[in-house]
């Protein structure tokens, strides 16, 4: 009987086996729509197409009840090059692909030993993502657009340019990099190298990828302005992060973006650290000239710096400390491929625990104020401390569309307290900067985009000095400034092969308010104030036109009207970029633009001498808007390794005045209006080497103003002017392991010597010299950095970092600013102010990356 049993079972898993195997249809390199008949009949199908676009297909591929509908689309996909999409439980569409069809694309690069390439860099041309290959050469995009272009690079080997559509003919596809001697770079519209890894130039425009960026010199983490400091023809006279002076131009004469939000105060610690989150910041565009028509307001260098704004697939993030502050970035995923948070927050320690670190700066940042003069830094009562907060949402409903939800927020509070026997005194200083944006963005079609945004800023300042007599207040001596700026954008684009038209319509509102007061228990007395409000209506409009590694001419035109000044101002961009070979190329650019914001060095409440520049707007009286023109003519050439870049421009300002250009008059305090001209050369020169490159720049600058009623009308050296710069870096990288070392050294600025002192009556009276005549000692620095990159364990998701920088490494004591000036009271005192530079300043960092 057990027998019997055994031979059924055998005799039913034969029939079974029979059964199944009949169950497979093999389909031989057979036309398409043969093959089609089968499928539709083995899998119940229904498939809709046109005749004409599937006669020519042929198919091989084996049916069997294992294969998936999803398989099966995907295998007849890769073999005919065309669309099969499930549109229902029983219907197949077949169509082509265009451009707003993405696919889903892996590869492995290999060198031609068939060895993995490690950290390759592969570039998606069309939504210009850069992704990197992991230890064993993979890489993946699940979206990438049909038909675009992806380029692979790696120092070392050729270039490779690869379709989007070749991936499909196989599952992943193998990549083989050939070894170059001559190193074949990217095209330089994308991803040339400029200062430093991450730092790239294209057409003038200089990007920060804050991702991808190596160490630089005296920073253990990449500070974004003092990045920016780094390029040639921007100065920084008094070392700080948000000193900014770009081609003669002052700080508050450049345009700082984030994310689209204006910003008001770019400093932390009295500008000598940046007040934007480089683990938060991903890329950054800086202009120097050749600027877009679409930005406005400001004549000088444009900061366009955005955060994340793709959706991320999995919780990433960061957390950190140096010498001091400590941040933590995360970037959260809400729902799949739609929804996603991205959030930080920095703040520093220093109220807590004073490093040698931030003593340095503290030494640096208050010499010459009541704060040194009167008690040793280390007192308790001197509290100190920073802060800044981000939030980045962004949805995306659709392909076509994207929502971006931007928040921005820095604060600075210094909180010091002094005291004797009966009187007691109190600097309480206070700067806020916040602001919100949200934009949305919609693509009808491959060409046509649009985009409409709004965004609101506030920044305040709030200085109090309170004087008390046995805890009684006797007097407050109070200066504060606010800015609200709200605005609106709708803009469009076009592109059609070498072809981009862009143009659009912006709108603001800015009100300022600012105030010096005098208050007693009695009295209230107020020095100056002003309260105005200004609206601005611009429309702006821009061509492009690129013939790639051959020409390229931007030419914009903007319409500025400026509500209650009545004023109407036409502002012309021009562009042109030409290539003579294949290694050298010439460019020149014009433009006009104008300023209706700037600041005003204030001298009435300055006891504490810290953020004495206040925010006004232009007005028919005292304040003109600022104008200026721009002409500048460069070339470039790069060729084995070497790159040679020089430009050379001239500068015309109208319109300041020397409360606005930063000016003190030593003659008298009114308002005199004035212009500066300024001429000046840019030269940079790189040599790159396997894993050591170098690179130098000099910048001459001469700055020449002239004002009404001063100086006999003749004009006098601009009060910032620096005339010889020089910026010499270096990098060397082995394995983990980054190392940095820069020297700069420049000329000292002018400033006005004093021929002598009358102290004989009531009154000091200062003589003289002629204006901006002296120059101060030269100025040299040497900083130092490096950083190690590890992993702990076999974890491949969590990286780490450590730090190290030394500022001014031989401690050279530098003067970086000198003024002679009395104190404002009718029993005034002769100030000799000096102003020297940071000491050797070490710093040490520690990062985790998840």
């Amino acid at each position: 009987m057990t027998r019997f049993l055994w031979v059924c079972i055998l005799l039913y898993s034969i029939s079974a086996f029979s059964q199944e195997k009949a169950k497979i249809v093999r389909i031989d390199n057979q036309p398409l729509p043969e093959a089609i008949l089968i499928i539709e009949e083995y899998y119940n199908l229904k498939f809709s197409y046109i005749d004409a676009l599937i006669q020519d297909k042929t198919v091989s591929l084996s049916l069997d009840t294992h294969l998936s509908l999803k398989n099966l689309t995907k295998k007849l996909q890769e073999q005919t090059q065309l669309r099969f999409k499930i549109t229902g439980k029983n219907y197949v569409t077949i169509s082509s692909f265009n451009k707003r069809d993405n696919v889903s694309i892996c590869g492995y690069i290999l060198d031609k030993d068939q060895k993995p390439l490690k950290d390759i860099g592969v570039f998606f041309k069309t939504n210009r993502i850069n992704i990197t290959t992991d230890k064993n050469g993979y890489f993946e995009n699940q979206e990438v657009p049909y038909n675009s272009v992806i380029l692979i690079s790696a120092p070392g080997f050729r270039q490779r340019v690869l379709n989007s559509k070749s991936f499909l003919t196989q599952e992943c596809l193998k990549i083989y990099l050939i070894h170059d001697t001559n190193e074949e770079v990217l095209d330089e519209v994308l991803i040339q190298e400029y200062l430093a890894k991450g730092i790239t130039q294209n057409k003038k425009v200089i990007h920060i990828d804050l991702d991808d960026v190596e160490v630089l010199p005296g920073r253990t983490e990449p500070d974004i302005l003092q990045a920016i400091q780094l390029t040639p023809g921007v100065n920084n006279p008094f070392e700080t992060a948000s000193g900014l002076f770009v081609r003669g131009s002052v700080p508050n004469q450049n345009l700082v973006l984030w994310n689209g939000i204006k910003t008001y105060h770019q400093g932390h610690l009295f500008g000598m650290l940046s007040a934007f989150n480089p683990y938060v910041a991903k890329k950054v565009n800086f202009s120097k000239s050749g600027v877009s028509a679409k930005y406005g307001d400001r004549i000088a260098g444009i900061v366009d710096i955005k955060s994340e704004n793709q959706i991320t697939r999995r919780f990433t993030g960061g957390a950190g400390f140096n010498m001091i502050n400590a941040d933590i970035v995360a970037h959260i995923p809400i729902i799949n491929d739609k929804v996603s948070l991205q959030v930080s927050g920095r703040r520093s320690y220093t109220d807590l625990l004073e490093t040698f670190t931030y003593k340095q700066f503290s030494n640096r940042v208050f010499q010459n104020t009541k704060i040194a003069e009167t008690v040793d830094l280390n007192d308790e009562e001197n509290d100190f401390f920073y802060a800044d907060y981000n939030a980045n949402l962004i949805i995306q409903p659709s392909n076509n569309d994207k929502i971006e939800i931007n928040t921005i927020y820095s604060k600075n509070d210094l909180d010091f307290k002094r005291s004797d026997a009966i009187e007691s005194f109190n600097d309480d200083l206070t700067t806020e900067n916040e602001g919100y944006n949200i934009n949305w963005s919609h693509q009808y079609g491959d060409n046509f985009t649009t985009k409409i945004s709004g965004y609101y800023t506030k920044y305040l300042l709030n200085y109090q000095f309170i004087t008390s007599n046995m805890g009684v207040m006797t007097e407050t001596e109070s200066k504060k400034n606010s800015v609200g700026d709200s605005g609106a954008e709708f803009g469009l684009t076009y592109k059609h092969d070498y072809h981009n038209l862009s143009g659009g319509y912006q709108f603001s509102n800015n009100n300022i308010k600012y105030a010096f007061i005098t208050t007693t228990p009695s009295y209230e007395l107020i020095l100056d104030e002003d309260d105005r409000f200004l609206n601005t209506h611009a429309a702006y409009t821009e061509y492009k036109f690129e013939i790639p590694k051959n020409f390229y001419i931007s030419a914009g035109l903007r319409f500025n009207y400026y509500a209650e000044l009545d004023k109407t101002l036409i502002e012309p961009r021009v562009f042109i970029q030409k290539y003579l070979t294949k290694d050298w190329k010439i460019n020149t650019s014009i433009e006009y633009r104008s300023q209706a914001t700037s600041q005003i060095r204030e001298s009435v409440i300055s006891d504490l001498s810290l953020e004495n520049q206040v925010w006004t707007l232009a007005n028919n009286d005292q304040f003109p808007l600022i104008t200026s023109y721009q002409y500048t003519f460069g070339s470039s050439f790069r060729k084995n390794k070497w790159y040679l870049d020089i430009d050379s421009y001239y500068k015309q300002i109208d319109g300041i005045t020397t409360l606005t250009s930063g000016f003190i008059n030593p003659i008298d305090n009114t308002y005199h209006i004035g212009e500066s001209r300024v001429f000046g050369i840019d030269l940079f020169l790189k040599k790159r080497f396997k894993k050591y490159k170098t690179w130098v720049s000099y910048s001459y600058i001469n700055t020449s103003n002239t004002f009404e009623d001063i100086n006999n009308n003749e004009s006098f050296p601009g009060n910032w002017n620096i005339e010889h710069t020089v910026k010499w870096s270096q990098f060397y990288k082995i394995n983990n392991f980054q190392f940095s070392l820069g020297w700069i050294w420049h000329t000292g600025k002018a400033f006005t010597n004093i021929s002598g002192v009358d102290e004989s009556g009531d009154i000091v009276i200062l003589e003289f010299d002629e204006i901006n005549s002296n120059n101060l000692p030269e100025y040299h620095r040497l900083d130092f950095s490096a950083i190690y990159d590890f992993k702990i364990g076999n974890s491949s998701d969590i990286k780490y970092r450590l730090g190290f920088s030394v500022q001014n490494l031989y401690n050279k004591k530098n003067l970086l600013n000198r003024e002679f000036r009395t104190t404002n009271s009718l029993n005034n005192q002769f100030i000799n102010s000096d102003i020297y530079s940071l000491g050797i300043t070490p710093n040490i960092s520690f990062r985790v990356f998840w």
